[in-house]
């Protein structure tokens, strides 16, 4: 592939790059009105807890503001709920949003929720006697040790998608906002709404009603709103109606005029989504440069498998991995009960990709022969491709380089990361760091299995077409789209979840990375053009997907 081709590809690349971070940075900063850092601060048990720090620039000393503290949920960090700072910070309020402890840049231990409000209010331009907490599902649990733990009055209480304690009553906490989706998987409140009615004092709780008093505390409201638990986050009514909760608790005026549902975040979405896309597009040429000089020239003569496998072997493949996701999953979840694994998920996780990787094996041998299969495996693992492997390998550490010092560098320069809501590309801590290499090897058969059958399959084809790539993504994809059309398709007409509990919240997974497995053919069909090998394509993918999981898992 000549490298001048892809100069206009690369070019184009960069400038989404740098058009959306600085799209994302202006959201985030309202145009320079808000001033945005990164702090740490340590918890009781001296674990460190990493944050965003949202500082309106009239806020100081002499004229403090009101502050509110924001807490993601399990598997998630502070950028999943950025919605809630940029827009309480346009309108006149500190917002400190936190990475929880064992997530995101934040030591793993207890109590940072606790630290986050001391933290706050110490702060010297914030009104210590008008704060404010916002928690998410498990934030919402980190929310309620922290105001029984602080000594900090907290008079805005927000609970999204989360649950109310037993000890709530009419005045405790002060002025109670509970917000869910009404297809949230893991909360009973849309479909029961008695179960509100000790922390409500009412026994008549209704949806979109405000019960009680701000002056004193007691004012309640609960917010059910048309979407899942993983989207609560981001759904307009639910972000509306936090900030007007906020700004009538805490009784501020908003600085710019314009009302709560004038919401701005969406831009910092859809700027997120820009960025990482050219991030991802840098890495097509970046490809086709290396590797003619690492590599050598590019071969004429392709790998020609044995057999070609069919499009209904690669929608079979496409399903096994929807097929297997519950039972290995389970499987992982009691082997993790059994060996202690330092993140959370992280056994159940890899049994699910293995145990796909291995049944994947299965269905190779069976359509192209065990003995194909066979000196297949001896030819991969021969001297000649051995050396071949290794240079590859640096192919696949300077494109990791390369996306590594990007991240790092609008991390410390913008304090943004590469992502669109959904897991992106994070920078990692030294204890994220360690396990890098260990899910490199879980990934990599599996990455191997899935290039065999839906890319190194195209006998007789000098290159794959991008109408070939989109059938190829779409092959890859499809059972898991389906899955997730079905779960918002029967919420939006019946306002249920199609399963309850952890089963139900567990699909959430598929949200997260189907993306990223269209990145991953994407990626694995451009190293096949550019190799004439079946290499580089899974090294890369393996490297990218361990990436991935070591900063989305928590300790």
């Amino acid at each position: 592939m000549k490298t001048d081709s892809q100069r206009p590809l690369f070019f184009c690349a960069i400038m989404m790059i740098l058009i959306s971070v600085f799209v994302q940075a202006a959201v985030q900063s309202s145009l320079g009105t808000v001033e945005v850092t990164q702090v740490d601060f340590s918890a009781s048990d001296g674990s460190n807890i990493h944050a965003t720090l949202q500082r309106p620039s009239h806020a100081s000393e002499s004229h403090p503001l009101p502050g509110v503290v924001v807490i993601h949920g399990s598997l998630q960090s502070k950028e999943w709920l950025m919605a809630f700072g940029i827009e309480l910070s346009r309108r006149g309020v500190v917002v400190l949003t936190i990475d929880a402890n064992g997530h995101g840049n934040s030591d793993d231990g207890e109590g940072s929720g606790t630290a986050a409000l001391n933290y706050l209010a110490s702060l010297d331009f914030v009104n210590s006697s008008s704060v404010g907490l916002v928690g998410h599902s498990m934030g919402g649990g980190i929310a309620w040790n922290a105001i029984g733990a602080s000594e900090v009055r907290v008079d805005a209480f927000v609970l999204i998608g989360s649950w109310v304690s037993n000890e709530a009553n009419s005045t405790y906490p002060h002025n109670m906002l509970v917000a869910v989706g009404e297809f949230d998987s893991l909360s009973s409140y849309p479909r029961n709404l008695s179960l509100l009615e000790n922390a409500f004092g009412t026994d008549d709780v209704q949806s979109d009603v405000t019960y009680g008093d701000f002056s004193n505390g007691s004012a309640r409201r609960v917010v059910i709103s048309r979407t899942n638990h993983l989207f609560e986050t981001i759904d307009p009514l639910i972000v509306a109606e936090t900030v007007s909760w906020i700004l009538q608790s805490l009784k501020t005026e908003t600085t710019d005029g314009t009302a709560s549902i004038d919401l701005i975040y969406p831009l910092w979405l859809v700027g997120g989504l820009t960025a990482i896309m050219g991030l991802i597009l840098t890495v097509l040429p970046l490809l086709s440069v290396l590797t003619p000089k690492m590599i050598g020239d590019i071969p004429t003569e392709r790998e020609e498998p044995s057999k070609e496998v069919g499009w209904s072997w690669k929608y079979l493949f496409g399903t096994l991995g929807l097929l297997t996701f519950f039972p290995l999953l389970g499987a992982g979840l009691m082997l993790d009960s059994l060996v202690p694994f330092p993140q959370r998920y992280g056994i159940p996780i890899m049994t699910w990709i293995l145990g796909t990787a291995l049944f994947g094996v299965i269905l190779v041998g069976l359509r192209l022969g065990f003995d194909s299969l066979r000196r297949e495996l001896i030819d991969m693992f021969s001297s000649h491709n051995l050396q071949g492997t290794a240079r590859y390998g640096l192919i696949v550490a300077g494109v990791f380089l390369w996306l590594y010092l990007w991240t790092v560098t609008v991390d410390l320069f913008f304090a943004l990361d590469f992502r669109s809501f959904l897991p992106g590309l994070n920078d990692l801590t030294y204890s994220r760091a360690w396990f890098v290499p260990l899910y490199f090897i879980v990934f990599l058969p599996y990455f191997a299995i899935e290039n065999r059958l839906l890319v190194a399959s195209a006998e007789g084809r000098k290159r794959l077409t991008s109408s070939w790539t989109l059938k190829t993504i779409f092959a890859k994809c499809l059972p898991f789209v389906a899955v997730i059309g079905v779960q918002i398709s029967v919420g939006l007409l019946t306002g249920l979840p199609i399963l309850s509990g952890l089963l139900g919240y567990s699909l959430l997974f598929f949200y997260a990375f189907v993306p990223w497995f269209g990145v991953a053919i994407l990626l694995s069909i451009h190293s096949w053009n550019v190799t004439g090998e079946s290499i580089l394509g899974p090294m890369l993918n393996a490297l990218l997907f361990a990436w991935l999981l070591s900063t989305v898992l928590a300790f």
